[in-house]
C-alpha cells in the first residue's frame, strides 16, 4: 500500500477532472493534460471499475473525494 504522506502534500478534496489533470500534468496544454489523465485511468487495472462501482462515470467533470482518494492510492498523488 502506498504511503499516505501524499494525505499532507496534495489535499484529498473534490477536484476538476481538468484540475487534477493540470496538477499530474502541468508542462501540457490543459487540453492534452485531460487526455493524459484520462489514459491513466483506463490503463491501471481495475481502476476505472473500481470507480464505477462508487458511481464514477467516464464523463463526470467533477471528481468526489472519495474517488480522487482511489485515484490517489491507485496511480499516486499529483
Amino acid at each position: 500500500m502506498r504511503s499516505e504522506k501524499y494525505l499532507e502534500e496534495v489535499p484529498v478534496k473534490a477536484y476538476g477532472k481538468g484540475e487534477l489533470a493540470e496538477m499530474y500534468y502541468p508542462d501540457s496544454s490543459p487540453s492534452w493534460a485531460l487526455r493524459l489523465f484520462n489514459a491513466d485511468l483506463r490503463r491501471m487495472p481495475g481502476l476505472t471499475d473500481t470507480l464505477r462501482a462508487r458511481g464514477w462515470r467516464p464523463t463526470a467533470r467533477l471528481l468526489r473525494i472519495d474517488w480522487v482518494r482511489i485515484i490517489f492510492e491507485a496511480i499516486g498523488p499529483p
